[in-house]
C-alpha cells in the first residue's frame, strides 16, 4: 500500500512538473506575442506618419500645379498684351 502511494505521488509530481513547464511555455509565448504586438503597433504608427507626410506632399504638389496654371495664364495674358503693343506700331 505504501509503494502504491509513493507511485501515485511520483505520478502527481510528474504531472505537476509538466503543467509548470507548460505554464512557463505559455508565459514565454505571451511575452513574445506582446513584444510582437508592440513592434507592429510601432510600425503602424510609423506608416500612419508616412501617410500624413505623403498627404502633405501631395497637397503641396497640387498647390504648385494650381500655381503653375495661374502663372501660365498670366504669362499668356502678358504675351497677348505685348503682341497688341507690337501690332499697334
Amino acid at each position: 500500500m505504501v509503494a502504491m502511494s509513493i507511485d501515485k505521488i511520483k505520478m502527481l509530481e510528474d504531472r505537476i512538473t509538466e503543467v509548470m513547464e507548460y505554464i512557463k511555455k505559455l508565459q514565454k509565448e505571451r511575452i513574445d506575442l506582446e513584444q510582437s504586438l508592440q513592434e507592429k503597433d510601432k510600425a503602424l504608427k510609423d506608416m500612419q506618419q508616412e501617410i500624413v507626410s505623403y498627404k502633405k506632399f501631395e497637397d503641396e504638389c497640387n498647390r504648385m500645379k494650381d500655381e503653375k496654371g495661374e502663372v501660365r495664364s498670366r504669362i499668356e495674358k502678358i504675351l497677348d498684351a505685348l503682341k497688341g503693343v507690337g501690332g499697334a506700331q
